[in-house]
């Protein structure tokens, strides 16, 4: 039995030893390609999250300006009637102080509706 192997043709031989970096560079290419659209995709993805999300907070947050605007209103008038002599606004006032709440005395009436 023989058990070498038979000799390579040469020309075989040669086209193995000489291939070149184009294969391995293609398929890096193409990876980083798909890769670069999916991160695309995912950020478009979220961008369009994000604005939904804006958009659904913009009525809440209008809400809310509107009843601090209303409450700042409230407490400057209070603080008014507390500078003229009223036991009731100065007691009002004072609890406001307690608890930490600063009256901007130049606060303007919020719009009616």
């Amino acid at each position: 039995m023989n058990t070498t192997s038979p000799p390579m043709d040469p020309r075989h031989r040669r086209n193995n030893e000489t291939r070149g970096p184009f294969v391995p560079l293609l398929l890096l290419a193409v990876g980083f390609m798909i890769w670069t659209a999916a991160q695309d995709f995912q950020l478009m993805e979220e961008r369009k999250a994000l604005k939904s999300a804006a958009a659904q907070q913009s009525g809440p947050l209008a809400a809310a300006q509107k009843v601090r605007r209303a409450a700042d209103s409230l407490a400057a008038k209070t603080q008014a009637l507390a500078n003229k002599g009223n036991a009731d606004a100065q007691h009002v006032v004072a609890l406001l102080k307690e608890r930490g709440v600063t009256i901007n005395p130049n606060a303007t009436a919020a719009p009616v509706p």
